[in-house]
C-alpha cells in the first residue's frame, strides 16, 4: 500500500537534505534543518504499511542491504572509476576517502544518511513490535520522552570521550542508533494519531526547542543553530525537526489534494519512489556545479532526477523487461529503482 502523504513527505525531505548542500543563507539553512529526522520519521510511516511479520529476521535484513547498502556500492564504484579516468590525481581518490564511502564513516561525504537508514532498519522489527504492543498513545509518548531524556544525558556524558579514535567509531553507531530509532518509532505511531495528539507533539516539540534555545542564548549570548547539535543529534536538533515534521503531517492531506492530477504530482511521485537515486546522483552535480545557491540547487536537483529518471527507465524497459528470470528481475527493480 502506498500513502501519498508519504511519498509528498519524502519529497520534502530529499528536496531540503539536497538544497543544504548548496550553501544556502544561514537563516534558510536553518530553516531547512529538519530535513534528516524527517526522512526517518516517514521511514517508520512507510516501515508501518509494508512490514510482514511472517519474514525471516535474515530475509528482512539481506533485503535491506540490496536496497540501501549495495546501491550505494554501485553508485560510489561508478563515481570513483570516472573519477580515475578523468582526473587520477582528485583527492577523493586517497584509499582513506574510499574505505570511508564505502562503509558509510564519511569519505566523500554525503553517504553518513544511509548508515543511518540501516543502523535504524537493523532495529526496525523490534521497533515495530513494541509499537504493537503500546496500545496507548500517552504511554507511548510517555516511554519515548523518557528514552530521549536518557540518551540526552549518555549523549551529554559521552561528548568529551568520542572526539576521535575508536570511541568516535563507536559513536558513529551508539549515538545515532538511539536517537534516529526513538524518531523511527514516532513514524510508526503517528499515522494512528488523531489531530489534536499531532497538535501535542508539535506543541512540545516547540516548547523544548525554545527552552533549550533559551538557555543556549543565555549563555553564549547569541542564537544558536540547531546544526551545531546535529552531529550526534541532540534533543534541541531533534524537537525542532519534530516540529516542523510533525506540522508537515497535519498539513499534508490538504497539500495533497491541491497537488492531485496535476504534473507536479507526478514529478513529486517520482522523486520519492525513487529517493536513493536521485539522491545519490545529486553527489557529483554538488561538486560539479558552483554559483548562486538558487541557481546552483535547480541545476543540480534536475540534472540528479534526469539521471536518475534515465536509470529507472532502462531499467525497467530494457534490463528487467527483457530478463526471464524472476529473482533477478526482483534484484534489478530492487537495486537500480527506489
Amino acid at each position: 500500500m502506498r500513502d501519498h502523504r508519504i511519498d509528498f513527505l519524502r519529497f520534502i525531505g530529499l528536496a531540503m537534505i539536497i538544497f543544504a548542500h548548496v550553501d544556502p543563507p544561514a537563516f534558510l539553512f536553518q530553516l531547512r534543518n529538519f530535513d534528516v529526522p524527517l526522512m526517518v520519521l516517514i521511514s517508520g510511516m512507510s516501515f508501518g504499511l509494508s512490514y510482514k511479520t511472517t519474514e525471516s529476521y535474515l530475509s528482512y535484513i539481506w533485503k535491506r542491504v540490496k536496497r540501501l547498502i549495495l546501491p550505494v556500492w554501485i553508485f560510489l564504484t561508478l563515481y570513483f572509476l570516472f573519477l580515475y579516468l578523468y582526473n587520477a590525481e582528485d583527492k577523493d581518490l586517497q584509499l582513506k576517502t574510499i574505505i570511508g564511502s564505502y562503509n558509510l564513516s564519511g569519505g566523500i561525504g554525503y553517504v553518513w544518511i544511509i548508515r543511518v537508514f540501516f543502523l535504524v532498519a537493523l532495529v526496525s522489527p523490534m521497533l515495530y513490535q513494541l509499537n504493537k504492543n503500546i496500545k496507548s498513545h500517552h504511554h507511548f509518548i510517555l516511554i519515548t520522552t523518557i528514552l530521549f531524556i536518557g540518551y540526552e544525558i549518555f549523549r551529554y556524558l559521552s561528548l568529551p570521550y568520542i572526539q576521535g579514535g575508536n570511541k568516535k567509531n563507536i559513536s558513529l553507531i551508539t549515538h545515532y542508533i538511539i536517537p534516529y530509532s526513538l524518531i523511527f518509532a514516532l513514524g510508526l505511531r503517528i499515522p494512528q494519531m488523531k489531530l489534536q495528539q499531532l497538535k501535542n507533539i508539535a506543541y512540545a516539540s516547540l516548547a523544548i526547542m525554545i527552552t533549550i534555545g533559551g538557555y543556549l542564548f543565555y549563555t553564549d549570548g547569541a542564537l544558536v543553530p540547531t546544526q551545531k547539535f546535529k552531529y550526534p543529534p541532540s534533543v534541541y536538533y531533534l524537537s525542532y525537526a519534530m516540529f516542523i515534521s510533525t506540522l508537515l503531517w497535519i498539513l499534508a492531506p490538504a497539500i495533497e489534494k491541491r497537488l492531485e492530477n496535476t504534473k507536479a504530482n507526478t514529478f513529486i511521485l517520482f522523486i520519492a519512489q525513487n529517493s536513493i537515486w536521485v539522491y545519490l546522483w545529486h553527489i557529483p552535480f554538488i561538486k560539479l556545479i558552483d554559483g548562486h545557491f538558487i541557481t546552483r540547487y535547480l541545476m543540480v536537483f534536475i540534472a540528479a532526477s534526469i539521471i536518475a529518471y534515465c536509470q529507472v527507465w532502462i531499467a525497467t524497459h530494457i534490463l528487467i523487461k527483457h530478463t526471464k528470470n524472476e529473482p533477478l528481475k526482483r534484484n534489478l527493480k530492487c537495486l537500480l529503482t527506489g
